[in-house]
């Protein structure tokens, strides 16, 4: 009793009560056993009971239609008792269930008596978001600390015998582009750093300092690898430790944890992925910084950063990542006769974990670049090792049909308009989706005011281009029920295209129309609102929607992730608590009613 007690104590609403109320619960409160077809509160009937389910399943019903499901933690019957009212639906068990009863005397009270309590039953479903957020920030906190040591936060070691020559192991320091240097003695590790480097530069002659080990620091204190970061925290601001050396069990050295990463890590990593993608010279130092962006995902995330912040802030770590590719992949002669396009999800800045590579090159009319096929190989497979799963659709600059000259893109453009196929049309949606992020933007630039004019030139297009807001039927079926199915994903539902997808293209056909040159789609939504197609409150539904699916989304691909799955975009409703399910019902609600705004718009009945 104790034990399960203590569990509600940690749900909305019953965390938002102070230890006072806690208590009255646990004296008046009572579990109760009820077993299946049980009616629990009948229809036009007043209820004695505040519900919270322990183990089981209760359906509401309105008649025969299935108004909700309530299972695991769930409550249920307190607007009814706030209110006075008979209840509106009829509330039967369909598996066997154990729950808290509370009395009605004991909800009043703690209704009266907590401000907070009463509000939550009263709520929008955005504001019970919030509110869960704010009280689990504490939780998550605990978790971040309870991280240990890696390498996904580790600088690579460079390391020199006691007796290497002062210079030679400067040299070494600048080729690795370190830090530090890390001297290897025969009794452990010694260290350089800024502070040895200028007592060498000014008293190198005096001294006679010749050799690395002359200027070291040594001993020094080093950690072993699995340590948890909490406790390295504590001892490198309690040491004024800046460099701090990480050892195996073998007590070899495999990297340096520099404090500003580590500082980093418990705030946000943004700044110093940033620096150093910028500051990298060669392509491991790409790679390595890179591949750090995930650790930065799943950190904004478990501090309720809304996913579409996240988005940006990976977007523009990426932007970075491909210019600085570009400038060290392909040859100087190049880097003014194209432009490095990203593409779909990448060219919207949407994507957030590596799901796909989208991307592709413009020629300058007249350049024929050498060895095209072996440079972009080079590029595609350095992606590979960074963690981007190759497209699928192989929409890649490996792939001609997107590394091509713009003279070749101006015919495409041309075909997608008159008579355009269904790989057309996609190919269409792809491309207006396009970011330039590297090379010669003008070619790009260019290209982009062609596509605008021919659009404005083929107006009968367009119904057929956002036709394809209907590929996907809904996941939500009939009495609010999810439909769940395909092959591998018993009891998930494909989030992306029974949602995402439909305010994705439906938004991405409007700002084709009304030539709209942005290519996010919540800047999209803006400028629909700036120019008086859509008003604020409709705009505003319609990013708050797309942030329930992203977040959704995200949520379940991080969990997929740790648990070393394939990242796609399936979740699973029954995963999900009560307000998270509600949540996601009232935002494919919405999805379907914006389907529909967008088939009328563009009179998608009359389309062939």
């Amino acid at each position: 009793m104790i034990t399960l007690f203590d569990n509600i104590k940690t749900h909305l609403p019953f965390s938002l009560l102070d230890n006072k109320s806690l208590r009255l619960i646990k004296e008046t409160s009572q579990i109760a056993y009820y077993p299946t077809d049980t009616i629990l509160i009948d229809r036009d009937v007043s209820t004695s009971i505040f519900y919270l389910i322990i183990k089981g399943l209760v359906e509401a019903k309105d008649g025969d239609e299935l108004i909700d499901i309530y299972h695991n933690d769930d409550i249920f019957g307190g607007i009814e008792l706030i209110e006075k009212q008979a209840s509106k639906y009829q509330y039967i068990t369909t598996e066997e269930l154990i729950c808290y009863e509370i009395p009605a005397e004991t909800f009043i009270q703690l209704t009266e008596e907590n401000k907070a309590f009463k509000n939550f039953f009263f709520s929008t479903i955005v504001e019970r978001i919030d509110m869960l957020k704010e009280r689990q920030d504490s939780a998550r906190m605990a978790d971040m600390m309870l991280t240990r040591i890696d390498d996904s936060i580790l600088h690579s070691a460079c390391i020199v015998d006691d007796n290497t020559s002062i210079m030679v192991a400067l040299m070494k320091m600048e080729d690795e582009n370190a830090v530090s240097i890390l001297v290897k003695n025969e009794f452990g590790y010694g260290i350089v750093t800024d502070s040895n480097i200028r007592k060498y530069i000014l008293h190198h002659e005096e001294k006679n300092l010749t050799i690395i080990s002359d200027i070291q620091t040594y001993p020094i204190i080093t950690i072993m690898e699995g340590e948890l970061l909490f406790n390295v925290l504590l001892l490198m601001t309690g040491r004024s430790i800046k460099h701090l050396p990480v050892l195996n069990e073998e007590g070899e050295a495999i990297g340096i944890l520099e404090l500003i990463d580590l500082l980093s890590h418990f705030a946000n990593q943004t700044r110093i992925i940033s620096v150093q993608i910028e500051k990298s010279h060669t392509l491991q130092d790409v790679i390595t910084a890179s591949k750090r962006i995930d650790t930065m995902i799943k950190t904004l995330h478990l501090k309720g950063v809304k996913s579409r912040y996240i988005a940006r802030l990976v977007s523009e770590m990426h932007k970075k990542m491909y210019a600085k590719l570009f400038k060290l992949v392909f040859p100087s002669e190049w880097h003014d006769k194209c432009t490095l396009i990203l593409l779909g999800s990448e060219g919207r800045g949407e994507q957030i974990l590596k799901t796909d590579q989208d991307n592709g090159l413009i020629f300058e009319d007249g350049f024929e670049p050498k060895d095209q096929a072996e440079i972009t190989m080079k590029f595609t497979e350095i992606l590979d090792e960074i963690g981007f799963p190759r497209c699928k659709g192989n929409v890649m600059v490996i792939n001609p049909k997107w590394a091509k000259s713009a003279t070749k893109y101006k015919e495409d453009i041309r075909r997608w308009m008159i008579e355009p196929n269904y790989e057309d049309l996609m190919d269409m949606a792809i491309f207006f989706d396009t970011f330039a992020v590297a090379g010669n933007i003008s070619i790009f630039k260019e290209l982009r005011d062609f596509l605008m004019v021919q659009i404005k030139q083929h107006k009968t297009f367009l119904p057929h281009f956002a036709r394809s807001i209907e590929s996907f039927e809904s996941p939500l079926g009939l009495f609010s029920r999810f439909i769940s199915g395909g092959k591998g994903h018993k009891d998930e539902i494909d989030i992306k295209k029974g949602a995402m997808f439909a305010i994705v293209h439906g938004v991405r056909a409007l700002a084709l129309e009304h030539g709209i040159y942005k290519t996010n789609t919540t800047e999209r939504i803006k400028a629909l609102n700036d120019i008086g197609y859509m008003n604020k409150e409709d705009a505003g539904e319609l990013f708050e929607t797309l942030e329930v699916i992203n977040t959704l989304r995200l949520h379940a691909q991080l969990e997929k992730l740790e648990q070393g799955k394939e990242i796609d975009n399936y979740i699973n409703p029954n995963t999900l608590g009560k307000l998270e399910r509600d949540t996601l019902k009232e935002a494919l609600k919405y999805v379907e009613k914006f389907k529909k705004r967008v088939s009328y718009h563009f009179h998608l009945d009359m389309v062939n």
